[in-house]
C-alpha cells in the first residue's frame, strides 16, 4: 500500500478542523449562550422536540435526542423521512433541524414542513448558510462553513449547542459548574494525544474492516466514525449499538478486523466486556475509548484509551474527537485524500452527477 509523502503543518482542511476545536468550541459557548438561554425556555413549554438532520446531522440528532433530557421529550429524524413520513407535529412542538452548511435539500425541507405545521423552529447551522435554512423562527450559529466534506468541528459544535439547549431547558446554562468552561480544555487535551491515535493506525491501518459500536448518545458516534471512514478512506467498516452488533454481525469479525468501541458510563448490562472477551477469543484486536473504571477492559485484552470525566450530556463530544484524529491518519496510511468526498476517483465523480444533495 502507497503511504503519501510527509506533508509540513496542516496537510489537509479535514486536519485543520479538527486541531481548531478547542477555540471553535469556547467560541460558540460564549457567542451563543445567551440566545441559547431563550431558545431553550421556548422549548421548554412545548409538547415535544424533533431532532432532525440527515448524514452526519442525522448523527448529530440522534445525539441531541438522547441528551435533551431536561425539557419535554425528544426525538430524532433522518431529514428525508421527516419529509417523506412526518411524525404528528403541531404549534405545541419544537423542531431541531441541524445543518452544517444549510443548504442540503433534505433539511431546509424538512424545515418547511414544520413550518407548515406551525411549530416553533430552531436551525443550528454555521455561520454563513444558505438563505432558505435562515428562516427558522431562531437560528444558533457555529462555524464557519466546512471547506473539508469530511465534516468534523461543526459536527461537535453542534453538539454543544445542543448540550448547551439542555442546560437551558433546565435553567443550569449560567451554572458554573455546569461542565461547559472545562470542554474546551477536555478537548485540547484529547488532541494532545494524537501520538497515540496515530499508533493504533500504524498497527491497523491495513486492517481488512473496521467496526465500531457505543451504547445511549454514543451508538451515533459509531455510526459517525464509520461514515467518516467511508468518506475519506473508502475502507470497510460499519457501526453498531452493542448489543445489536452481538446478534449477528459479530459474525464477520475476524482477527483482521479492528473493533473500536466507546465505553461512557451508563449501564451495558456488561457487555463491553463480553464483546471485549469475545473478540479475543477470535483474535480480533479491541481499541476502546473509556472514561469509566476500567472493568476489566485492559486484562481482556482491550486498548485502552482514555477520555476525560465529563457530564454526560458533554460526552459524546469528548468521545468523538479521538474518533476523528483516527479517521484522518487511517486515511492518509491508505493513501487517500480526506476532504475530497472520494471525488478525485473517477467513478465517485461520474456517479456524483446523478443525484444532489
Amino acid at each position: 500500500m502507497t503511504t503519501p509523502a510527509p506533508r509540513t503543518a496542516h496537510p489537509y482542511r479535514m486536519y485543520d478542523a479538527i486541531i481548531a476545536q478547542p477555540d471553535a468550541i469556547a467560541s460558540v459557548i460564549a457567542s451563543q449562550r445567551e440566545l441559547c438561554a431563550e431558545i431553550g425556555r421556548t422549548l421548554s413549554g412545548k409538547r415535544r422536540i424533533h431532532v432532525v438532520g440527515i448524514g452526519t446531522s442525522w448523527h448529530a440528532a440522534l445525539v441531541g435526542a438522547s441528551i435533551l433530557t431536561d425539557g419535554p421529550e425528544a426525538f430524532a429524524h433522518n431529514s428525508f423521512e421527516f419529509c417523506t413520513a412526518t411524525p404528528s407535529v403541531t404549534a405545541d412542538d419544537g423542531v431541531i433541524v441541524i445543518s452544517h452548511r444549510g443548504t442540503k435539500r433534505s433539511s431546509y425541507d424538512a424545515l418547511d414542513v414544520a413550518m407548515a405545521k406551525g411549530a416553533y423552529t430552531v436551525a443550528i447551522t454555521s455561520t454563513d448558510p444558505g438563505p432558505r435554512i435562515q428562516v427558522a423562527d431562531a437560528g444558533v450559529r457555529t462555524v464557519e462553513q466546512e471547506t473539508s466534506a469530511a465534516f468534523t468541528i461543526s459536527y461537535t459544535t453542534a453538539l454543544t449547542v445542543l448540550a448547551m439547549l439542555n442546560l437551558a431547558m433546565a435553567g443550569h446554562l449560567t451554572d458554573s459548574d455546569n461542565g461547559l468552561s472545562e470542554l474546551p480544555g477536555n478537548i485540547a487535551a484529547i488532541l494532545s494525544r494524537e501520538d497515540d491515535v496515530k499508533a493504533v493506525v500504524a498497527d491497523h491501518q491495513d486492517k481488512r474492516r473496521f467496526i465500531s459500536a457505543g451504547w445511549g448518545a454514543d451508538t451515533a458516534n459509531a455510526y459517525e466514525v464509520a461514515l467518516k471512514i467511508k468518506e475519506t478512506s473508502r475502507a470497510d467498516c460499519e457501526g453498531f449499538q452493542i448489543e445489536q452488533l452481538l446478534h449477528g454481525p459479530f459474525c464477520s469479525l475476524d482477527p483482521d478486523c479492528l473493533l473500536t468501541f466507546i465505553a461512557t458510563p451508563g449501564d451495558d448490562r456488561g457487555r463491553a466486556l463480553d464483546l471485549t472477551n469475545a473478540a479475543a477469543a477470535l483474535g480480533a484486536p479491541v481499541w476502546a475509548l473509556s472514561n469509566r473504571p476500567d472493568g476489566g477492559l485492559a486484562e481482556a485484552g482491550a486498548r485502552i484509551f482514555r477520555l476525560p470525566i465529563t457530564p454526560s450530556y458533554l460526552t459524546p463530544i469528548a468521545s468523538v474527537v479521538p474518533l476523528q484524529l483516527f479517521t484522518y491518519h487511517l486515511a492518509l496510511a491508505r493513501g487517500a485524500h480526506p476532504d475530497l468526498f472520494q471525488q478525485d476517483i473517477l467513478g465517485q465523480a461520474a456517479a456524483r452527477v446523478h443525484y444532489d444533495l
